[in-house]
């Protein structure tokens, strides 16, 4: 009976190695344990040490390693067709740095409700609050436009930037939030036009 080996792929494979093997780029199935385990150590590709973080595949590279080993084998595709392969540093961040991020977000989500809760009961006039929490902070009554006003004006841009650039792949436990779903569709979405426009541009890595 002959052999199947079914790959799966996903869109986007975040790895901390250059030397890749087969099995950090795809998962391997099939009945013949061996095959599996060989093609598992099999190298797959060295990634250039030239700074890029993102090196976009085809399906078909993946093939053509398999095939090198068994040419033979009859390959069931499972996953993407094109794929890209994310770079990143095997650096773990410390934990005072993880304490000063889980401070920076709770001290962000407390003064934003709380802002969003004033402006709320004032009808969305925020010149109103800005004005009530400078004389509540100051004693004093504002006059014309003050560093808060300059941070409302410098911060939300800055929030709007980090926000729809933060993407970053996490194991969800729970059911995703509906900002999470949006997040995820926006990065399959991004990582589309990636794939479409190294294929365009001759960039996608094929087979030899």
């Amino acid at each position: 009976m002959e052999d199947i080996l079914y790959v799966k792929v996903e869109q986007n494979i975040p790895v901390s190695k250059r030397n890749l093997k087969l099995k950090d780029v795809a998962t391997l199935y099939s009945v013949n344990k061996t095959m599996v385990q060989k093609l598992d150590k099999e190298p797959f590709y060295t990634l250039p040490n030239d700074g890029q973080k993102l090196t976009m595949f085809t399906i078909t590279k993946v093939y053509e390693t398999i095939h090198k080993v068994y040419p033979d084998v009859t390959i069931e595709n499972l996953g993407e067709l094109d794929f890209i392969v994310e770079y990143e540093e095997g650096k773990k961040p410390g934990k005072v740095w993880e304490y000063v991020k889980t401070i920076m977000v709770a001290a962000v989500i407390f003064f934003g409700s709380a802002f969003t809760i004033m402006t709320f009961n004032e009808d969305v006039n925020v010149s109103s609050v800005f004005g009530k929490v400078y004389q509540m902070v100051t004693g004093q009554l504002q006059t014309g436009g003050g560093v808060l006003e300059i941070s409302y004006a410098i911060g939300l841009p800055i929030g709007i930037i980090v926000f729809y650039n933060h993407f970053k792949r996490r194991d969800i436990k729970n059911d995703p939030t509906p900002i999470q779903v949006e997040m995820r569709t926006y990065e399959e979405q991004m990582n589309k036009a990636m794939l479409k426009s190294a294929s365009r541009e001759g960039k996608t890595i094929d087979v030899n």
